[in-house]
């Protein structure tokens, strides 16, 4: 009789988005066969979230680990992991959760290069390019500081339109220079 391959238990995992598991570590064995020639693998239950290539098994012998590397910037489950060792004629599952918890990812901003003007002028409006994985751009909202308030007050940097299409206009004190 071909007894089926062992397999120890794995536990559920949390994971933040945009990390992945350690390897988690767990032991084979086949009363029948050598270890070393028994096959093991491992499947998502959510393509999307984590596709079985994002599945690393690692480590030889009995002593296994598995990696689960989850989609960038997706969040959601639980994902059930299964982990299936086979001695080519019987095959023993393990299965385990992982959940991806979300992570506010800040937003991105393109803006103008630096820019040199005449002395009483003002810039005209720069483009800006704003953007956010997690939030609509709609929502964000664009603004500037100076760090030479003399020169250039807060209340001089003017900031318009709208989505991800933004522009900014800086107008420097009448009069100064620097």
């Amino acid at each position: 009789v071909n007894d089926p391959p062992t397999i120890t238990a794995i536990g559920n995992q949390s994971i933040p988005e945009d990390g992945a598991t350690s390897a988690l570590a767990f032991t084979i064995g086949d009363p029948d066969n050598a270890v070393g020639s028994l096959t093991v693998t491992g499947t998502s239950s959510d393509q999307t979230l984590i596709p079985n290539g994002n599945i690393a098994i690692g480590g030889s012998g009995a002593a296994r680990t598995v990696t689960v590397t989850p989609v960038a910037n997706l969040s959601g489950g639980p994902v059930v992991i299964t982990i299936n060792v086979s001695d080519g004629t019987n095959t023993t599952p393990e299965t385990f959760n992982v959940t991806i918890t979300p992570v506010n990812d800040a937003p991105t901003l393109v803006g103008p290069a630096n820019q040199n003007i005449m002395e009483s002028t003002s810039t005209g409006a720069l483009a800006v390019t704003v953007a956010d994985i997690d939030t609509g751009v709609g929502s964000l909202v664009l603004s500037g500081t100076s760090d030479n308030q003399t020169l250039i007050p807060n209340a001089n940097i003017i900031t318009g339109g709208s989505g991800a299409n933004r522009t900014v206009t800086v107008t420097p004190v009448a009069g100064l220079d620097g």
